[in-house]
């Protein structure tokens, strides 16, 4: 492939990225009880979140939703910009995420296969090695 190719092959996968976090966002902030997409579940119970009483509905909102805009701001400003900076934040904290979800994987060790698992967990492990392809790649052809 060209280097055309791989600059627009990274600007359909952030767009694609951009719109699944502004929809969790949306979800998250003023759906968090209504069903989410084809899950037959609620956001919350999608997440297997439960409110744990004094501030813990804080935290079901505050955690994720750093998560989803801090994606979002990542994606808006390198499509817009088209400045690798913007590629190496959304790069750290997908890294970070995978780490972090590795970390928990084997602290906790019990993974249940439902649908969260194919859309949540599997994405996660697809993102930051996806970015980093594509780094690796653009920054070859720089």
């Amino acid at each position: 492939m060209n280097k055309i190719n791989y600059f627009k092959l990274l600007n359909i996968f952030l767009i694609f990225l951009l719109i699944v976090m502004l929809l969790l966002v949306i979800y998250s902030v003023f759906l968090p009880n209504s069903i989410f997409l084809f899950f037959q579940q609620t956001y919350l119970e999608v997440l297997s979140m439960n409110e744990t009483g004094g501030n813990g509905h804080l935290n079901l909102l505050t955690y994720p939703l750093s998560l989803y805009l801090m994606c979002t701001f990542g994606c808006v400003q390198y499509l817009l910009t088209q400045k690798f900076f913007y590629l190496d934040f959304l790069t750290i904290i997908w890294t970070v995420v995978l780490i972090s979800r590795i970390i928990s994987i084997f602290t906790r060790g019990d993974i249940t296969i439902d649908l969260y698992f194919f859309f949540g967990i599997l994405t996660e492990f697809m993102i930051a090695p996806t970015l980093i392809f594509f780094r690796n790649k653009l920054n070859k052809i720089r």
